[in-house]
């Protein structure tokens, strides 16, 4: 695997160069220029860093400090527009000649819709202001994602987005440190991300532990650094049809920065809180350093790079346990150390890069080029090993127990190269990206307990690899039918992927078979002189072992039409359909409608109604480990099992399917001034055959059952399955209102909110007789909660933001809704874990920039600065019981399904330099 990406990303690196270096050569007449200024209505002011460009190319530049801009172009006729948050936009024709020069002066009136931005998602045949939009989207540029002290991508789109969710799982192995985001309340895997336009690879992990998202593989958005960002827009509709697989909750476009100035930041924060009971704290320092410059030449044409560095400590906000360490007459426990368990952020220290550059060879043909790097190192915890669970402790390497850590090396690189141009009245866009991830997992500061004194305390657990290739080519062109529009898009695609897992080094996962050894290294026996086994494998998480390995891959080949027409001035019908065939799991078509009429320029209904589609990833197909655990004294071997292995089909596995959805949105759309603005959408979403992970099944029946079929050696599993149906109904509401103040500055308020309600309709496999006559259960009500109630069902975000002169300054307050988790059901006489409801929270920011000397801008401010925590888990008290297995002793005070996670007060300074 890692042998045939090296060679795609060279092919593809040099294939970048050679279009971009090459291009030069094909030049063949001389540039025109571009040149203006822009002022603030009436009172004629230069209007600084307003970003004038050429619609549909990334040609263009920002106002200097006098207002002025000025850049080289193609001859040609071109749409010349020129924006900037706060004010109204404006689109001029432009005919650019030879050796000429063209200027056009541009007068902007303050504007607070934010909602009049442009957007290129979801509608193939051109931009669209979001009011005009057919369906509902949001446009979050680089000044409202940075307005936090966030540094996390995801969590600037949270705090933006209240559609977006982001919670912070805690002690949950890899998903510490690739946490998956979620739209509209679906599954992270639901949603289609793509940069530039073309569709992003996803992560090589899939989170498989009890977290929001168990069983996906979802797209790490922070590894694409923020400070690279032009633009987010998120399309929160069914997509299918026009994007393909995965997009059914919607569809997150990241445009990176073009032909602009570049900048650089430094920011330093810390929280610093005061968690009851736990005292004042001081941890989880931040930082970040940022540097990104664009290189423009004469026709046109720029680079743009940019590289960032984020460092990250840990937090913890676990209580002391309790229970027995060394043992009831142990001398050592009177004075045994309690703080041993973390619950908090994982430490991480990420390095990553973008570049995206295009060069214009004449005024019918661009070459472009767009790469990312990333490179993320990072550290979580498991369960605190007590010195008293002999069976996992090696006395001897660790005499007071231990806390194993996870560590993670992850590796991201794509590159994609492209053309696009027009040619016979047709606008055509063909290109190449390839992109892969790897994620190596090292266990530290543990042991393989049936090793004995010659296990290691380090361990190489194995690594998981993902890659993706894709072609595209699209035409659009615009057609006059009855003196009407009639745009027509269409397109192919051509996607391979490849999935990996390679074994972990043998003491990882290897069976030493010693037995339980005493501090001095002496076997442990019994009052029958027999000694206990010790458990195999390094403890917090087992290594792949060589039988986990797998190289699987698959293509999929697809084609779409899109058509779109102004039916009248104020009706605009749009139809798509889509063909996608699989080399797993055959074909699939998708359709989508949509309407938008405008009774007046001030008020509009729009819908649609779209069929979509995810199909199962390769990881939910051929992702296989194994974990080892003793049930009466004896090992028993726990496997994720491929639905496709004779372990899963004795368990009643089938072949999994693709999920199928229904989406259909009504929407209102408001205008009444030019300074308020509005949008309120309902949403319904109906997804049936949904791919969820199966329970444990690890009951002594299951144990018997292998072994009567010949299988003695695997004592439980799961699998995945297309388990159950789901329906999401939803409403979002985004509305934008300002206030100019004249002299006295700019005030925008903007209000969103988002309230969606999922339920499990039905389960599909129903549990095979196989099981259920063994007592197990296929889809248990602790998965069904975490879909149901695992997320809020309302999301208020209150923004808002001043500015006058060089201050600004932002105040927020988000409402997260209540989320309930259900808990594991123990059986006998174990105690019941009782469900829990966590209340809704308001998390207030406030910050403050103040611009010095034109170029430097200082800001400071606090991220919930009342600092507010989530409910506490309930029953801290009680230690004498594993609470059914739940593992939590009292000790994990705060649930990872909280949206806001559990740090407290962030706060925070910022120095950025305008390049």
């Amino acid at each position: 695997m890692q042998l045939v990406r090296r060679s795609v990303v060279r092919w593809m690196t040099a294939g970048c160069l050679a279009a971009l270096g090459g291009a030069s050569i094909l030049e063949a007449q001389g540039t025109g220029t571009v040149q203006g200024k822009v002022t603030v209505a009436p009172a004629g002011d230069p209007l600084q860093s307003a970003s004038v460009g050429i619609v549909g190319l990334q040609i263009g530049a920002l106002t200097r400090a006098d207002g002025s801009f000025r850049f080289s172009l193609r001859p040609g006729t071109y749409e010349l527009r020129v924006r900037m948050l706060g004010y109204a936009g404006k689109i001029e024709t432009v005919v650019v000649t030879s050796g000429g020069i063209v200027t056009k002066n541009f007068s902007l009136e303050k504007s607070t819709t934010q909602l009049e931005a442009v957007a290129t998602t979801g509608s193939r045949g051109g931009e669209r202001t979001i009011v005009s939009s057919p369906v509902p989207i949001d446009v979050i540029n680089t000044t409202v994602l940075r307005a936090t002290g966030r540094v996390e991508t995801a969590q600037m789109l949270q705090a933006a987005a209240p559609s977006m969710n982001f919670p912070r799982p805690s002690v949950s192995d890899g998903t510490d440190h690739v946490r998956p985001a979620t739209l509209r309340g679906l599954a992270p895997d639901q949603v289609l991300v793509l940069v530039n336009g073309k569709r992003r690879y996803t992560s090589a992990l899939i989170n498989n532990n009890g977290t929001i998202g168990r069983g996906t593989s979802a797209v790490d958005i922070n590894a694409i650094p923020a400070s690279m960002i032009d633009r987010i827009e998120i399309l929160r509709d069914g997509a299918a049809a026009q994007y393909g697989s995965d997009a059914i909750a919607g569809v997150i476009n990241i445009i990176l920065k073009g032909a602009s100035p570049g900048g650089a930041s430094v920011q330093f924060g810390q929280f610093n809180t005061d968690v009851e009971g736990l005292g004042k704290r001081n941890d989880g320092g931040n930082s970040t350093a940022a540097a990104d410059q664009s290189i423009t030449w004469s026709n046109g044409g720029f680079l743009h790079a940019g590289v960032e560095y984020r460092n990250r400590a840990m937090t913890n906000r676990s209580f002391g346990d309790p229970r027995v360490q060394f043992g009831a007459n142990d001398p050592r426990e009177a004075t045994a150390n309690r703080s041993t368990f973390w619950s908090g952020d994982a430490a991480t220290a990420d390095v990553v890069g973008m570049v995206n550059a295009a060069h214009n060879v004449n005024e019918s043909l661009q070459l472009y080029g767009f790469g990312s790097f990333g490179r993320r190192d990072g550290r979580s915890t498991g369960f605190f090993r007590r010195p008293v669970q002999t069976t996992q402790v090696v006395a001897k390497l660790h005499p007071n127990g231990f806390l194993p850590n996870i560590e993670s090396n992850i590796d991201d690189l794509s590159v994609g190269v492209g053309a696009k141009g027009s040619a016979k009245g047709w606008d055509w866009d063909l290109s190449q990206v390839y992109g892969g991830n790897a994620f190596q997992v090292i266990v530290s500061n543990s042991n393989n307990a049936s090793m004995g004194l010659s296990s290691p305390t380090t361990f190489d657990a194995g690594t998981l690899g993902f890659g993706q290739a894709l072609t595209n080519f699209d035409v659009t062109r615009e057609f006059q039918v009855q003196n009407r529009p009639l745009r027509v898009s269409s397109g192919a695609e051509v996607r391979w992927e490849n999935y990996t897992i390679e074994a972990g080094e043998e003491a990882s996962w290897v069976n030493g078979r010693s037995p339980v050894l005493d501090i001095n290294g002496t076997p442990v026996r019994n009052t029958a002189g027999n000694t206990t086994p010790a458990l195999p494998g390094s403890q917090v998480f087992p290594g792949f072992t060589p039988n986990d390995a797998v190289n699987q891959s698959r293509t999929a080949f697809a084609g779409y039409v899109d058509l779109e027409s102004d039916i009248t001035k104020q009706w605009l019908v749009g139809v798509a359909g889509r063909f996608e065939n699989f080399s797993d799991f055959g074909s699939k078509a998708t359709g989508k409608i949509t309407s938008r009429f405008a009774f007046t320029d001030k008020i509009a209904l729009r819908g649609a109604a779209a069929t979509g589609f995810r199909a199962p990833s390769l990881q939910q197909s051929f992702f296989t480990s194994q974990a080892t655990t003793f049930v009466n004294g004896l090992p028993v071997d726990i496997k994720t099992l491929p639905v496709a292995s004779r372990e899963a089909q004795l368990l009643g596995a089938r072949a999994l399917t693709p999920e199928n959805s229904v989406n259909l949105s009504a929407g209102l759309t408001l205008q009444p001034t030019k300074s308020f603005t509005i949008t309120a959408d309902y949403y319904d979403i109906a997804i049936s055959d949904r791919v969820v992970l199966s329970e444990n099944f690890i009951g002594a029946g299951i144990q018997a059952f292998f072994a009567a079929n010949g299988l003695p050696a695997v004592n439980g599993g799961r699998y995945f399955t297309n388990a159950i149906d789901t329906k999401t109904t939803g409403l979002d509401v985004v509305a934008n209102y300002g206030i100019d103040l004249k002299r006295n500055g700019l005030l925008t308020l903007t209000a969103g909110y988002n309230q969606n309600r999922t339920k499990v309709t039905r389960v599909v496999v129903n549990t095979p007789p196989q099981l259920g006559n063994l007592g197990e259960q296929l889809f248990g009500q602790a998965e069904r909660g975490r879909i149901e109630v695992g997320q809020p069902r309302n999301n208020l975000l209150l923004t808002g933001m001043y500015e006058r002169k060089n201050l600004m300054i932002t105040a927020r307050t988000q409402r997260f809704g209540e989320v309930t988790s259900i808990a594991l059901r123990a059986t006998g006489t174990a105690r019941q874990v009782p469900d829990q409801t966590y209340s809704a929270k308001f998390i207030s920011d406030l910050s403050a920039s103040y611009k010095l000397l034109q170029r430097t801008t200082i800001t400071i401010g606090s991220d919930n600065v009342f600092d507010v925590y989530p409910d506490q888990n309930m029953d801290r008290g009680d230690v004498a019981t594993n609470y059914a297995g739940q593992g939590t002793f009292g000790v994990y005070r705060y649930s990872g399904l909280s949206p806001f996670g559990f740090n407290g007060r962030y706060v925070y300074a910022r120095v950025g330099y305008s390049l």
